[in-house]
């Protein structure tokens, strides 16, 4: 096989890469969202929703905490939407 003089991810220095770090954001940013973003991220909200309600059906009581996690995440994310202030 023939080498093409780049640094493979396992040749790399082992340790803590750039994307480790936490990133520091202003906490007061301003972000704008489309409707058809919002649609999308309602679209993916309802793929979780069916997921649970799937695993639910299963009655499997190791699926329970996947379930609640799915749901309170789903809602999480409802309500943070839900908040957004409109930008007139």
């Amino acid at each position: 096989m023939a080498s093409t003089d780049r640094d493979r991810h396992r040749d790399r220095e082992p340790g803590r890469r750039q994307f480790d770090q936490p990133l520091r954001h202003d906490p007061n940013r301003v972000f704008k969202i489309t409707n058809d973003e919002r649609q999308l991220i309602a679209k993916s909200l309802r793929n979780i929703d069916e997921a649970r309600r799937t695993l639910e059906a299963q009655q499997n009581r190791e699926n329970r905490e996947i379930v609640r996690e799915l749901k309170a995440s789903a809602d999480r994310i409802f309500d943070i939407l839900d908040e957004l202030e409109e930008l007139g």
